[in-house]
């Protein structure tokens, strides 16, 4: 995972909660998305792979709080939660339901009386993003959910529409991918989460690519126009070395001769400074240069019938 992403994480597990519900929000979409039912030996166990020690910290401490007769440990990077109260507890999250014959069944979807009001909603979708969420800057602006089901993903799009957040689904390998991609839905997502200061990277780092695309568009008009220059110059100077081969500069007239010898002497000078120094405003040197390639057409017309 990229040191945004991280930064953003530690961030949004950062914040404290208001009411119970909210952490039951919180920690309802943190078990969704991350964590798996182990049963062994009669025994049902709940873990948490790869939790950040902050957040293990803090799923631990809900736990307590939220639930009589649960058990927290730590295994290496992963996070257990057991005991006698697992299942009620699970009830309690939305995590299991009743299917139609009242056998205890998962839950795919997000669970309407979890995410009832906005507060709880805020914070389940804090919690989906600090067990399957990850945002990048590199290539563009995505912010994405990587989750087990296509229930659960329609879910949390609809979820996240509710706070006007666009948000698409796609399919990748075994995951429902919930993804944001412009950089607007992206900023409103993070400072949704409270991710304040990722958003104001997100804004600075922003800032700098319309700067550098601006520079580049800039840059290469300029190429543009020195390239146009160039090849206006370099086919004016044919032009007149055609005409001195083939009948001599001199039959041209006075104001011709002045601008042909202009050019000889000057072929690397762009068209504002060959005015300058022939003391011609431009319309008038582009004339009498349209004149002198319109002489060089015609003595390289009549070579060609000639031949």
């Amino acid at each position: 995972m990229n040191s945004y992403s991280l930064s953003a994480k530690k961030e949004i597990a950062r914040p404290s909660f208001s009411t119970d519900c909210c952490k039951r929000a919180f920690l309802s979409a943190l078990v969704h998305t991350g964590g798996s039912i182990v049963i062994s030996r009669g025994e049902m166990k709940l873990v948490l792979p790869a939790l950040s020690r902050e957040l293990k910290a803090k799923t631990r401490e809900l736990c307590l709080e939220l639930f009589d007769g649960v058990e927290v440990s730590f295994h290496g990077a992963e996070t257990v939660i057991s005991g006698k109260n697992l299942s009620g507890a699970l009830f309690a999250l939305g995590i299991f339901v009743r299917d139609e014959s009242g056998e205890r069944a998962v839950n795919r979807g997000i669970p309407a009386s979890i995410i009832r009001s906005d507060c709880c909603a805020v914070n389940y979708i804090r919690g989906a993003f600090l067990g399957a969420g990850s945002v990048s800057l590199t290539t563009g602006y995505h912010l994405e959910f990587a989750l087990s089901s296509i229930e659960f993903a329609e879910s949390l799009a609809a979820l996240l529409t509710r706070f006007d957040i666009p948000a698409r689904i796609t399919k990748r390998k075994d995951k429902f991918v919930v993804y944001i991609k412009e950089s607007e839905g992206v900023s409103d997502c993070l400072a949704l989460m409270g991710a304040s200061e990722a958003v104001l990277e997100l804004n600075s780092r922003l800032v700098l690519r319309q700067l550098s695309r601006e520079t580049n568009r800039r840059t290469n008009c300029e190429i543009a126009n020195i390239s146009k220059t160039v090849n206006a110059s370099v086919r004016q100077v044919e032009d007149i070395k055609l005409i001195s081969k083939k009948m001599g500069l001199a039959a041209l007239p006075d104001k011709l001769l002045l601008v042909a010898k202009a050019r000889l002497d000057n072929p690397d000078d762009s068209f504002s400074a060959l005015a300058a120094k022939t003391g011609l405003n431009k319309s008038t040197l582009k004339n009498r240069l349209n004149k002198i390639e319109e002489i060089a057409e015609s003595l390289s017309d009549k070579e060609k019938v000639n031949h």
